[in-house]
């Protein structure tokens, strides 16, 4: 998924919370946006935590389709990111003076994380993020890798045709499984689908994947974030830079 479409998922999901999550939120959208493309733009690549192990992960895919642990990074990225912002606020909230951050420091922080967290999200929502067993040739393109590009394209070019169903986020339990379920689904209702499409050049089928990928990144991100914010107490206190009522 290309950064216009990162940048797409988070601002629609952050219109989609309840009104105390957005006057938490929407100042820190500078943070979010940046966090949302951060991965892509720093060419990030393998988990930092295995990196310098035999188990390292790639973070950008979990392919369904393959048993090696190397292709589910993604899944052990978002998982990070979900996780830690609720460890980061906690941490925050019992005693935020020994962390040396000043409130809008921390939200700007907080905002970077939810932001990297709905990048990952929204890749597992990614058929070629999901897995990599088709005919590349018979769908049109050279390769994996060129095919990858093509697919990300449309999602750009066929964004605004896109059919976007948008739900009440639900909270919901942040675990290995809720991620690598996300994937599964794709998998299920797309990534199957994409040789047909791509050799029939199908123009509807690529507006239905367009409208899948997008629906299903907003929902999970906004899972995710409603999630944080009530586990960890957020809404709670009043914080800097909400809107005066």
């Amino acid at each position: 998924m290309n950064g216009p479409t990162h940048r797409l998922i988070a601002n629609i999901a952050l219109s989609s919370l309840d009104q105390k999550e957005r006057h938490i939120l929407y100042p820190r959208w500078g943070g979010i946006e940046s966090g949302a493309t951060l991965s892509d733009d720093f060419r990030i690549m393998w988990e930092p935590k295995v990196a310098s192990t035999k188990n390292k992960q790639l973070v950008h895919r979990c392919y369904v389709d393959s048993e090696n642990s190397k292709n589910h990074g993604c899944v052990t990225r978002a998982l990070d990111h979900a996780e830690g912002s609720i460890s980061f606020i906690k941490d925050y909230m019992e005693d935020g003076e020994s962390m040396g951050y000043t409130e809008d420091e921390f939200l700007e922080n907080l905002g970077m994380f939810l932001g990297i967290a709905s990048h990952h999200i929204s890749d597992l929502c990614t058929p070629v993020h999901v897995g990599h067993k088709m005919d590349y040739l018979k769908a049109g393109a050279k390769s994996q890798s060129a095919f990858h590009k093509i697919l990300e394209r449309d999602l750009v070019r066929y964004s605004c045709q896109a059919q976007i169903t948008l739900s009440k986020p639900q909270k919901i339990s942040i675990s290995k499984r809720y991620f690598f379920n996300i994937a599964k689904d794709t998998y299920s209702n797309q990534f199957v689908n994409l040789e047909e499409i791509y050799s029939k050049d199908d123009v509807e089928g690529k507006i239905n994947m367009t409208s899948y990928v997008i629906s299903h990144s907003i929902k999970h991100t906004a899972n995710i974030w409603h999630t944080v914010l009530l586990e960890s107490g957020m809404e709670n206190r009043t914080w800097s830079m909400q809107p005066l009522l």
